[in-house]
């Protein structure tokens, strides 16, 4: 019987040793991590998103990168579609 509850306070032991050792890996990881999801490449790519969407001629030709134009509200002036 001592065997069977040396046993269980072992594996109950172990388990909280793990557990802390990960939340404790948890919260370093969190602490170093930059603030926000939004590094500088991210910004950058939004700002190249919104560059080409300002640059477009209709939001039809930005949704479809230039292969189809809205002609009721495209800008173009050699609107051939």
């Amino acid at each position: 019987m001592t065997h069977v509850l040396v046993a269980v306070l072992a594996v109950a032991l172990g388990w909280t040793i793990g557990w802390r050792t990960h939340a404790a890996a948890a919260r370093v990881e969190r602490a170093i991590r930059p603030a926000g999801p939004h590094t500088a490449a991210v910004l950058d790519e939004i700002a190249l998103g919104w560059q080409a969407l300002e640059e477009t001629c209709c939001l039809t030709a930005w949704e479809s990168h230039g292969a189809t134009h809205d002609t009721a509200t495209c800008t173009r002036k050699d609107q051939t579609l």
